[in-house]
């Protein structure tokens, strides 16, 4: 993004309205700046490529959202500014995904990117232009690493109708995590699954979600990627009291084939997943979940797929491929540690259309810990996970993050 013209947008907004249109500009707006500290560890256990990945580094995220001018038709503007630092890296270990790589194959010292969003808004729909972080069943955006990615383009939301979100989306460009440059859009191609071809002029989306009952949500969404691929989604969220806890039914469906051209080859795949969670209040959760593939491909997303077994390392979708997962949580406000929470994962996968490749899994541990007191809006987070194939490379992996977030100023 030109930082010229994103500086020039915003002082038009704010430059063509008054000052008494300027209240609701001005007192609703939010500023979110976080500061992020990440190391990432990716240990290969075997295989041909680099045996580590091993990097240190800060970043700071800036989000300002303004609030709307009064007025049937509300204007207002937004603003993302990211930046990051390198602590820690070298050649043979850079790649982590934290810090863009030259072709040396040193990581930048330092790297930012910038974007601002345009919006308007006429009862409870609105319009906007320019960066966004989307996050629905077809397209999420990836924070996972230092600095998230994000999307240019322009977004539809509406609630006007009761019980009723919908959710429309283009977007023509985007920037990866450890990147600076407008990209065009593209395929996954994690473990092979798809041709690196697979890029399009853009991705689009559409749909909602339905409360039919305070309990009950259904959400359908269509998502096309031009001349690649097309997905739609149906998914049914139920929560009832049980006892003591709470009882969470998550079943989700996907249906996806080849658009147009197919730049990516062939994409024949529907996913069908089903998880029941408890939670009660002495702070114990449990979760059990099945995915299944089915198709002759595995299945296709541009990134951080919305499936149940996509955990912190890998996705389970390759084709033919049928996984469970079993999950222990536990949040220690219940012994008296508010702040400090706890779980634990196994994902086991079998049935890869693959020769050779029988079975994977991965075992995930996460523990996190918010400080209170005058320490609040820090915390601590550490993951671990131990995934294991016969079909991709074996890998131990760590990130501890820490951050301090500041909502006001």
């Amino acid at each position: 993004m030109n930082r010229a013209l994103y500086i020039a947008v915003l002082a038009s907004v704010f430059f063509s309205i008054d000052t008494s249109m300027a209240d609701g500009f001005i007192a609703d707006s939010k500023i979110r700046l976080e500061a992020r500290n990440f190391y990432y560890n990716g240990d290969y256990r075997q295989g041909v490529g680099v045996s580590k990945k091993e990097e240190w580094a800060q970043g700071f995220l800036l989000n300002y959202e303004s609030g709307y001018t009064p007025g049937i038709i509300g204007f207002g503007a937004d603003a993302l500014i990211f930046a990051g630092y390198k602590l820690d890296s070298s050649p043979d270990r850079s790649g982590s995904g934290l810090l863009p790589k030259r072709a040396s194959g040193e990581a930048a010292d330092e790297y930012s990117k910038a974007g601002y969003g345009a919006k308007l808004k006429i009862s409870e729909t609105s319009l906007r232009y320019g960066m966004s972080l989307p996050k629905v069943p077809v397209l999420q955006y990836n924070n996972s690493r230092l600095l998230p990615q994000t999307f240019q383009g322009w977004q539809i939301n509406s609630t006007d109708i009761d019980r009723l979100t919908i959710n429309l989306a283009q977007f023509d460009k985007t920037i990866t995590p450890d990147s600076t440059d407008l990209q065009d859009i593209s395929l996954a191609v994690k473990d092979g699954r798809y041709r690196a071809t697979g890029i399009g002029d853009y991705y689009r989306y559409g749909g909602g979600t339905y409360k039919l009952t305070p309990e009950l949500s259904a959400t359908y969404f269509y998502g096309e990627l031009d001349d690649v691929y097309r997905q739609q989604f149906a998914g049914l969220v139920h929560s009832t009291r049980i006892g003591k806890g709470t009882l969470t039914t998550d079943l989700r469906a996907f249906a996806s084939s080849d658009a147009g051209a197919a730049k990516a080859g062939d994409v024949d795949n529907r996913a069908y997943a089903a998880a029941l969670s408890y939670t009660v209040g002495n702070g114990h959760s449990v979760m059990a979940a099945y995915q299944v593939m089915e198709g002759s491909t595995g299945f296709p997303y541009i990134n951080n797929p919305y499936l149940l077994n996509y955990v912190q390392y890998h996705d389970f979708g390759s084709a033919g491929e049928h996984s469970w997962q079993l999950r222990y949580g536990f949040d220690f406000a219940a012994m008296g540690v508010p702040g400090l929470t706890f779980f634990t994962s196994y994902i086991h996968g079998d049935g890869l259309k693959k020769v050779g490749a029988e079975k994977e899994w991965e075992r995930d541990v996460d523990v996190s810990y918010a400080f209170q007191g005058q320490l609040k809006g820090f915390s601590v987070r550490l993951r671990n996970a131990t995934y294991r194939s016969d079909d991709a490379r074996d890998i131990d992996e760590t990130r501890l993050i820490a951050t301090y977030l500041f909502t006001s100023f």
